[in-house]
């Protein structure tokens, strides 16, 4: 349901929240945990040579408790499916390549926000794409390695993946073709206290979400090779992904702050339009949000598989692939 008829309402009800300031004392983030240090070191060791299978799994807590979630996946992957799950990864692409790129965790390094590029060859096809993780590391009080991820989920658009076995004569469409920057304004953003944020994404209020930052902000998400700027089209951008799902409810996990980055995940379901099939899904996102000079920098990671295609075209990818 479209509720733009409700951004007035809703910009009252933000501008009648009181938002507090950090205390005067508070000391910025002066590095990175030791924790987090010692696990990307691992992390990046195993990118440049992913073929280890054993080097990704000495990656995760070793008690067998670890998991891993998934674009599409309603439940996650225990330790024999984080294994299989990345041995079915190198037999697709053999010379796949992982490197992260940008990592921030919270203070005490429990949660840790990394996005990093992926590239390989699928089906004699180079591919290249970006992925967000949101890693939570072992709790020490709790006996856990806090280098060794507990708990991760993956946020990326799979439609990256199967382009290379797409059928030529119906190929996958990019849900946001066509929308490109418009004029910027010098409107400051609205701040959107958590409960008006969760309230705008599951009312699909575009421009509400769009208020919550400022006029010279850019915007990056699957379907688009580069940022855009202007709130119209950022608002287009966001149309048009509420244009393919409904009912969407999104809960908040994780946020984390640090040095002007922020990360939120929201974690729930929808009804998945592709393909003129609707279906309910399990749908996650993060935004990223990081304050520069010119403005702010958001970016938002989800999947778009089941948004353009039916169940049927999606299983037959998957056979195209993995066989």
């Amino acid at each position: 349901m479209k509720v733009s008829r409700l951004l007035p309402a809703l910009a009252a009800a933000v501008l009648s929240v009181v938002v507090l300031a950090p205390p005067a004392n508070a000391e910025p983030l002066a590095g990175r945990p030791a924790n987090v240090e010692r696990f990307m070191d691992a992390y990046r060791a195993w990118g440049r040579n992913a073929r280890n299978v054993d080097a990704y799994m000495n990656l995760f807590v070793q008690d067998g408790t670890a998991r891993l979630w998934d674009s599409g996946l309603e439940t996650p992957r225990d330790w024999a499916g984080i294994r299989s799950q990345i041995e079915g990864v190198l037999k697709l692409a053999p010379d796949y390549v992982f490197v992260p790129e940008t990592v921030t965790s919270d203070p005490d390094g429990r949660v840790v926000f990394i996005e990093a590029l992926n590239t390989g060859t699928v089906k004699g096809k180079p591919v290249s794409f970006k992925t967000m993780h949101r890693l939570v590391l072992g709790d020490p009080a709790a006996g856990k390695d806090p280098a060794r991820v507990q708990d991760g989920r993956r946020f990326w658009d799979q439609v990256t993946m199967f382009r290379p076995v797409e059928d030529p004569a119906n190929p996958l469409r990019n849900l946001f073709e066509g929308i490109t920057a418009s004029a910027t304004d010098p409107a400051p953003a609205i701040p959107l206290p958590p409960r008006i944020r969760r309230l705008a994404w599951n009312r699909e209020a575009a421009g509400i979400l769009v208020a919550g930052v400022d006029g010279t902000a850019t915007l990056l998400g699957p379907g688009l090779t580069e940022p855009i700027s202007g709130r119209r089209a950022m608002t287009a951008y966001l149309d048009r992904l509420f244009g393919a799902v409904r009912d969407v409810a999104l809960e908040p996990r994780a946020t984390v702050s640090a040095d002007g980055t922020e990360y939120r995940e929201w974690v729930g379901t929808a009804v998945a339009l592709g393909g003129a099939d609707p279906r309910p899904i399990s749908f996650s996102l993060v935004e990223r949000t990081v304050k520069t000079a010119t403005g702010t920098a958001w970016s938002l990671h989800f999947d778009t598989l089941d948004l353009i295609a039916s169940v049927q075209t999606v299983k037959e990818l998957r056979a195209r692939i993995f066989g």
